[in-house]
């Protein structure tokens, strides 16, 4: 088996098998192969092995990657010599020949002469069904991952391309209608705010997706002033990239309306909290419906903020969250008038999550189900129907000197909190679970 193997003191024998794919090296754990030494960059190079010899990509890290003693971007290294990474020197070891591995897919530039051809997109029903996904990347062994992993994930639904470099992204999007463009921040010459600038003006119409390794809030910002969608960071786990592959397909389904860029049915915002807030992210989202409009402040991972209508804190988190239907965007962030949330993310979204939950199940005897609010024309009381056994009027008031008793708040999902004085004023019912079987409550504020 073809390897490489650390000759430096300190690390003799470490080694790394070559395989078809493309491996990367650095000091983090991200790495394939993991060197833990200072002059070692965090990700410092790619290889992928090809016939007996090796291709070697610096990915621009500081001390840089050495073969005959001379600083190389992209070189080739033969068996049996070495190359430095830093400090640290390495030799190939070829122990047979092998055949040429096959570029990463989609990686080709298609040939000027090529005229654009859209992706299929609508199925029988009307849907869209394929998409055509550019990722720009400087590390090809990432871009061979994503193709695989996200080809997979997409069962056929996606056509994915692959750009190392700004200039072959731009050559792709000029030959092929692309729906989405992720790409990365760090890349050499052009960097990924540029890149995203140049798409977004000559392209406004492509979604555009950041996914990055790293990136500070001042570059998040300019990602989303130049028209990215969205800001991720790139997760460490396979259970990161369902994440981030679940809110790519969400942004392809997005239709713009008055710059709100998705739909409360077709993304769940559970799953944009959680992602923004995993990342250690500062945004705002602003989420309006027909009936409501707020806002959630996230600073630094942590729910600060909500604010809804007159509500703040949990109580609006909560009546925003629990909305199923209108829409919502992403904004840079800006501090809110104060802070109204202390409680971690994590308790926040779980108990959304249970109540949400606990709207789905069957209701059982003792269960109220249904609240439902008719308009009235005045606010005096209206007279009790003829199934009522006793009028509204009849309510026992307050005894003098006595403060009333606290309302009772109540909330549905996509409703307002209604209390008893405006359950009676509006005349709203409430259901049971045995009210439901063909009878109706008696009278109002039950």
């Amino acid at each position: 088996m073809s390897k490489l193997v650390v000759i430096s003191n300190g690390l003799a024998g470490l080694s790394h098998e070559l395989g078809e794919r493309w491996v990367t090296i650095g000091r983090g754990n991200k790495n394939a192969f993991q060197i833990l030494e200072r002059s070692v960059s965090n990700q410092h190079c790619e290889v992928l092995l090809r016939s007996n010899e090796l291709v070697v990509r610096d990915l621009r890290s500081t001390n840089g990657t050495f073969i005959r003693n001379q600083r190389v971007s992209e070189a080739v290294l033969s068996p049996g010599q070495t190359m430095r990474l830093g400090l640290v020197e390495l030799r190939l070891e070829i122990s047979e020949p092998r055949v040429a591995a096959a570029p990463p897919p989609g990686s080709l530039i298609p040939p000027s002469s090529v005229s654009p051809t859209p992706a299929e997109q609508t199925d029988s029903a009307g849907k869209r069904r394929n998409y055509r996904v550019l990722f720009v990347d400087d590390s090809l062994a990432f871009l061979e991952m994503i193709a695989d992993l996200f080809g997979a994930q997409a069962d056929k639904n996606w056509e994915i391309y692959t750009a190392s470099s700004p200039e072959k992204a731009l050559a792709i999007l000029q030959h092929k209608l692309i729906n989405l463009v992720v790409l990365d921040l760090s890349m050499p010459l052009l960097d990924g705010i540029q890149l995203l600038g140049i798409i977004h003006q000559q392209y406004p119409n492509i979604k555009k997706v950041i996914l990055t390794a790293q990136g500070d809030e001042n570059r998040r910002a300019a990602g989303l002033a130049n028209g990215a969608e969205l800001f991720l960071l790139k997760p460490g786990d396979e259970a990161g990239w369902r994440h981030v592959f679940n809110m790519l397909t969400n942004v392809l389904r997005w239709s713009d309306s008055n710059d709100f860029i998705s739909s409360l049915n077709e993304t769940g915002l559970l799953d944009v909290i959680q992602l923004e807030c995993m990342g250690g992210n500062s945004l705002v989202l602003e989420i309006r419906n027909h009936q409501v409009a707020g806002e959630i402040y996230i600073q630094d991972g942590a729910i600060v903020h909500a604010a809804a209508g007159k509500l703040v804190g949990e109580k609006a988190l909560f009546q925003l969250l629990s909305l199923t239907d209108g829409e919502f965007r992403l904004i840079p962030f800006r501090a809110p008038s104060q802070p109204t949330i202390q409680r971690g993310w994590e308790s926040l979204l779980a108990e959304i999550a249970r109540a949400q939950g606990s709207e789905d199940s069957p209701p059982t005897d003792h269960d109220t189900f249904l609240v439902t609010r008719r308009m009235v024309a005045k606010k005096s009381i209206p007279s009790p129907s003829p199934s009522s056994p006793e009028p509204a009027s009849t309510l026992p008031k307050p005894i003098s000197g006595e403060p009333p008793p606290a309302a009772v708040r109540r909330t549905t999902t996509g409703m307002d909190f209604i209390t008893l004085d405006e359950m009676i004023e509006g005349n709203t019912n409430v259901l049971s679970a045995r009210d439901s079987k063909g009878q109706t409550s008696g009278g109002t504020g039950h």
